[in-house]
C-alpha cells in the first residue's frame, strides 16, 4: 500500500521566479500557511546585461531575508543536504514521507523519461516535490509539469531508479567546481506557530520605498536598451537570431515577473485602479514585444519596419512603471 502525505495539492496560480518555489508553495498550502509573506519579501529590478555589442532586457528578483528565514517566519524549516550521495537518496525520501515530510531535490532533467521535452535532449536543471512511494510498484508520486513551456504542474509518479539517477544527474552536470549546492530538502512544522501577516500592504509599500533606488537604477537600465535598440534600427542593423532566442527566453520571465505582481496586488487586495490598470498596460506592451521578437525568432525573418516600434514601446514602458510606483506609494 502507497504511503502518501495529503493533503497536498499542485500550485497553478503564477509561476514564481523558478521552480523551486512551484514545488514550494504545495508545501506550505500541506502546512496550511499563506505564501503572502514569502511574495512580500521580494521585489523585483529590471536589469541589463551586456551580450557583444547588445543588451539583453531581463528582470531580477531582491529579497529581505534569506529564503530558510521567510520560512521560519512560516512555522516551517527545511532539512538540508548538499548531495545525498548515490544509493541513498531512495531511503532517504521514504524515511522523510515516513515521518510526514515532503521532499523537494534538484535533479537534471536530461534523465527524466517522464520529460520527453528534455529527456536525452537537453540538461536542465529542476525541482521535484516527493510527497509519497509505493514500494509495490516501485514509484515515487511527485508533482511536476509536463514541459519547460507548460507551466501547468499536476501529480505524477516516477520510478525510483529514474529519480535517483535524475539527482546524481544534477550533481554531476551542475554541482561540479567549488562549493556544492543544497540539493535535497525535507520539510517539517516548527515548534512556534506562523508569524502574523496582518498589514501585509503596509508591509510590502515600506519594502518598495525603501528599495526605490535600485528599482528606478533598474529602470534607468531599459532606457538605456531603449536607445542602443533604436540606434541599432536606425543603422539598418539586423539583430541575431541567437540574441533575439536569448532575449525572447528574458522576456518570457518579464511577463510572469508582471503577472505576479498582479497576484501579489490580488492577495494585498490592493487591486484597486489605477494600480491593475497601469500594471496590465505594462504587460500588454513586455506581451507586443515578445510577439515581435518571437516571430523573428520561429521564422528567421527581419522586418526592420516591427522592431521599430519596440524603442517606443520600451519607453512607454518606462513611463508606465513610474506612475505606477507613484501610485503605488500613495
Amino acid at each position: 500500500m502507497p504511503t502518501i502525505i495529503e493533503p497536498i495539492e499542485p500550485f497553478n496560480e503564477i509561476y514564481y521566479q523558478s521552480c523551486l518555489y512551484n514545488s514550494l508553495f504545495p508545501v506550505i498550502g500541506h502546512f496550511q500557511r499563506s505564501i503572502l509573506p514569502l511574495l512580500i519579501n521580494d521585489w523585483a529590478v529590471y536589469e541589463a546585461a551586456r551580450t557583444g555589442e547588445d543588451l539583453l532586457c531581463g528582470i531580477s528578483y531582491r529579497s529581505n531575508k534569506g529564503l530558510m528565514e521567510a520560512l521560519a517566519g512560516l512555522g516551517i524549516a527545511a532539512g538540508r543536504e548538499r548531495f545525498a550521495g548515490a544509493g541513498t537518496v531512495v531511503g532517504q525520501i521514504k524515511r522523510a514521507v515516513d515521518k510526514g515530510r515532503p521532499v523537494i531535490l534538484w535533479v537534471d532533467c536530461y534523465e527524466l523519461p517522464i520529460r520527453m521535452d528534455t529527456f536525452r535532449r537537453k540538461h536542465s536543471p529542476h525541482t521535484l516535490l516527493v510527497h509519497g512511494y509505493d514500494d509495490c510498484t516501485g514509484h515515487f508520486h511527485i508533482i511536476e509539469h509536463l514541459q519547460m513551456e507548460n507551466l501547468s504542474y499536476d501529480k505524477k509518479t516516477i520510478r525510483m531508479e529514474d529519480l535517483e539517477r535524475a539527482y546524481i544527474g544534477f550533481d554531476q552536470e551542475f554541482n561540479q567546481g567549488g562549493p556544492k549546492l543544497d540539493s535535497y530538502y525535507e520539510f517539517y512544522k516548527l515548534d512556534q506557530g506562523a508569524s502574523s501577516i496582518s498589514g501585509g500592504a503596509d508591509q510590502y509599500r515600506e519594502l518598495i520605498r525603501s528599495n526605490m533606488n535600485a528599482i528606478t537604477d533598474g529602470l534607468d537600465q531599459l532606457l538605456e536598451v531603449s536607445e542602443l535598440l533604436y540606434g541599432r534600427l536606425m543603422q539598418q542593423t539586423h539583430l541575431s537570431i541567437d540574441f533575439a532566442s536569448q532575449q525572447l527566453d528574458k522576456l518570457n520571465s518579464i511577463i510572469l515577473a508582471k503577472q505576479a505582481e498582479s497576484y501579489k496586488l490580488k492577495l494585498l487586495q490592493m487591486e484597486q485602479e489605477p494600480l491593475s490598470a497601469i500594471l496590465q498596460s505594462i504587460t500588454n506592451e513586455w506581451s507586443m514585444i515578445r510577439t515581435t521578437v518571437g516571430k523573428y525568432v520561429y521564422s528567421s525573418q527581419f522586418h526592420a519596419e516591427q522592431f521599430a516600434e519596440l524603442p517606443d514601446r520600451i519607453n512607454n514602458i518606462y513611463d508606465a512603471e513610474l506612475k505606477f510606483y507613484e501610485a503605488f506609494l500613495e
